[in-house]
């Protein structure tokens, strides 16, 4: 078996960094120094963007020596990483409050991505990040493995929210859940990145997910032999 490269024992670390990258979830509440490292790295990133981040730049935000930086992130792209995984889960946390009392199955199509339109408008920074992240996995075995677990996760979250709705609904869609959460989830990274390429809002493209998503809500109900709710679907849509 070949060596590993640098950039890959770099990203694997030690034991404590692997475990880190190799868990369900981030510790988000993290009140320790760790966590006061990682907020820093937000705000900075945030401003400045990858590219032009260093690690002196978070030392300094976080207001620590580089030196304690580098005990816990052996290098930017791991602070990278952490930064994103926090990130989304934030906002997944975020969009479940969101939709957390609505039972309507249409209601919950249309809140949710409502949910995901503001959040792509409000925080691009996020967007921008996870875009730069999923550019140095492709050169990067170990962030690439590192990468796919993050998006199968949010496929994970997206196929049980598609299984709830289509519980729901009169008849079962035709299109295997997890392969209709793959397709939303492309759908909802890939507006966002249009909107930061064309540096414009992406509200009109959800929108347009939208449609397309509540007409499989009509196709269950041709499905099952009852009239789609066709004026309440049009009222849902003029409410945007």
């Amino acid at each position: 078996m070949g060596k590993a490269t640098v950039q890959e024992r770099t990203l694997i670390g030690s034991p404590e960094n692997a475990a880190s990258l190799q868990s369900d979830g981030p510790a988000v509440d993290d009140p320790g120094r760790r966590g006061q490292i990682v907020r820093a790295a937000a705000d900075v990133l945030a401003r400045q963007g990858y590219g032009e981040t260093s690690l002196k730049d978070v030392a300094r935000e976080a207001g620590v020596a580089p030196g304690l930086l580098h005990y816990y992130f052996e290098s930017k792209q791991e602070l990278l990483l952490e930064v994103v995984v926090r990130m989304e889960h934030e906002m997944i946390q975020d969009w479940k409050l969101a939709v957390a009392d609505i039972e309507d199955p249409i209601e919950r199509i249309v809140a949710a991505l409502d949910h995901a339109a503001e959040r792509c408008s409000q925080q691009p920074e996020f967007f921008r990040l996870l875009f730069d992240l999923y550019n140095l996995g492709l050169s990067s075995p170990a962030l690439r493995v590192r990468c796919a677990q993050m998006w199968a996760s949010f496929i994970d979250e997206i196929e049980a929210e598609v299984r709830r709705v289509l519980g729901r609904l009169p008849a079962y869609s035709v299109v295997p859940p997890r392969d209709l959460a793959g397709a939303i989830a492309g759908a909802i990274d890939g507006i966002a990145l249009s909107g930061l390429v064309l540096q414009q809002s992406p509200r009109e493209l959800y929108q347009a997910l939208k449609v397309l998503l509540l007409s499989l809500v009509v196709t269950a109900y041709v499905t099952a032999g009852q009239e789609p709710p066709i004026a309440r679907l049009t009222s849902l849509l003029a409410r945007a």
